[in-house]
């Protein structure tokens, strides 16, 4: 009888003994995690990575008119890193392709027409920019930390770049018309502005609107028309990462 009461004493002993155990290293467990996690997010997300996709259009002497908008609208993408330096700056590199096609003939009317094959100008064009640009940017809510930046935010910049244009024009002559292929390339300035939301502690998403200011007129093979250079204007949504500088921590 005593020994069956030492037993069962000893094993309820042995039972709580071990569910405290239990309790005490889950406790140290869940301690740790959050005491890494903390440390994990009081690092600032300095860096990031964002993909874009939209719609452009181009500024040009065939393209069509921007009063009435009667230019077209054609697909377009982009890549970008980017380093905050400040709490309200950042110095992004972007990478991108936009296609671009002119209006038809008929848009123009015959006397037009007809100067344009008088001056050996091209009536119609199709092209692909490939745009490479460096712009600083400027956010109206700054934030020290990734985890502090404000829901909604307004950003923009400017900066220097360089566009690579492969057209395909067409031009009229009295013969009928000659297809023809060039390959360009021109400096420009663009000038950015977006407004993002932020999606997560890590993730944004925004607008963003690009003017590429091109010191070119002949990206449409078309000189002359306007009074301005051809200019590409781009619309895309984008998403934005911010990226873990410490690679063992996810």
């Amino acid at each position: 009888m005593l020994v069956n009461q030492f037993l069962n004493y000893s094993m309820k002993n042995s039972f709580v003994t071990s569910y405290f155990v239990v309790l005490l290293i889950t406790g140290l467990y869940i301690n740790t995690a959050q005491g890494q996690n903390f440390y994990k997010e009081k690092i600032p997300r300095n860096n990031f990575l964002q993909a874009g996709i939209g719609l452009g259009t181009i500024y040009a002497d065939n393209a069509g008119g921007f009063r009435n908008l009667t230019f077209f609208l054609r697909p377009g993408l982009s890549f970008t890193y980017g380093r905050r330096i400040h709490k309200h700056w950042d110095v992004r590199a972007n990478i991108g392709y936009q296609r671009y096609r002119s209006q038809d003939p008929s848009y123009f009317g015959p006397t037009i027409v007809q100067t344009w094959i008088a001056r050996d100008q091209a009536v119609t064009s199709k092209n692909n920019l490939l745009f490479l640009d460096v712009i600083p940017s400027f956010y109206l809510f700054g934030s020290e930390n990734h985890t502090r930046r404000s829901k909604i935010n307004v950003y923009g910049g400017a900066g220097i770049g360089l566009l690579m244009n492969a057209n395909q024009t067409t031009k009229f002559n009295f013969d009928g018309t000659s297809n023809h292929k060039d390959t360009q390339l021109t400096s420009y300035i663009p000038f950015k502005g977006g407004l993002s939301y932020r999606l997560d502690i890590y993730t944004d998403i925004a607008f963003e609107g690009t003017l590429m200011f091109t010191f070119s007129d002949k990206l449409d093979g078309n000189e002359g028309y306007n009074r301005l250079n051809d200019h590409p204007l781009i619309g895309q949504i984008v998403i934005r990462r911010y990226l873990n500088p410490i690679k063992s921590i996810d």
